[in-house]
């Protein structure tokens, strides 16, 4: 049989995998330039290359090495995992310098920090959700950045339909807490809008890296979180601003 599934002897093992895996082979030719056999990879043997490709990929969006066990030496822990905690760190002072523009606001409408953290959160869960699903796709080649304006299209359908529902939902309760009509729209509008911007940025993040040969699973959570935080106050605290008279 010459018209068989195999692969290079310089492909990635991944993609071996993957290709092993598409198929449903119980082995894969390996073979050389001139399609000469040189060897097989096994099913078992492309299994393992997923658990360590997927183990890999996870703890690298948490910002962790992938040889990091529980019980590794603290030094070894403290060294990998706080330069990505450093980043952090940055884009939260962010998150507070855009608070910072709108302290005349808070000032006038104390009851705007109760729901702060409720913009935040929701966009934050809305981009990761997104992220991890985009990161997951572009390492199993189901996403390339040609895909990228299919991608966007269906993600901001579901971002609107979840932003819709989280937010009415947010409102109705905001309303049976504060009874003040203008702060539970306030609060609706910027869950809506939020969500819609970190559910983007979820996919275009990830695709953005790739194209510029950036490991999005390394990168794509830190710059979510920033933009969801950022974009949600923006959001909740701008249009308060224009309304601050009816919410006080």
């Amino acid at each position: 049989q010459r018209d068989v599934h195999a692969v290079a002897t310089g492909t990635d093992q991944e993609e071996a995998a993957r290709v092993l895996q598409k198929y449903n082979l119980m082995a894969l030719p390996v073979v050389d330039e001139d399609g000469r056999l040189e060897g097989i990879m096994t099913a078992d043997d492309l299994i393992d290359v997923l658990q360590e490709e997927a183990t890999e990929d996870m703890y690298r969006m948490a910002g962790v090495g992938e040889d990091e066990r529980v019980f590794s030496p603290v030094r070894t822990s403290v060294r990998r995992r706080l330069p990505w905690m450093m980043g952090n760190v940055l884009t939260a002072f962010l998150a507070a310098v855009v608070v910072g523009l709108f302290d005349s606001a808070l000032s006038k409408a104390a009851v705007l920090a109760y729901f702060m953290p409720v913009v935040a959160g929701m966009g934050g869960n809305a981009g990761t959700q997104t992220a991890t699903i985009a990161v997951r796709s572009i390492a199993l080649g189901d996403l390339d950045v040609s895909d990228v304006f299919r991608a966007c299209r269906k993600e901001i359908l579901v971002a609107m339909a979840n932003g819709l529902a989280i937010g009415l939902v947010a409102a109705l309760g905001a309303y049976i807490w504060q009874r003040n009509e203008t702060l539970s729209l306030v609060l609706g509008c910027a869950l809506f809008l939020n969500i819609c911007a970190a559910t983007l940025a979820g996919v275009l993040i990830p695709l953005g890296l790739k194209a510029v040969k950036v490991d999005p699973a390394l990168a794509a959570n830190i710059f979510v979180t920033a933009i969801t935080d950022v974009m949600g106050f923006v959001f909740f605290l701008g249009i308060a601003s224009l309304v601050i008279s009816r919410i006080q």
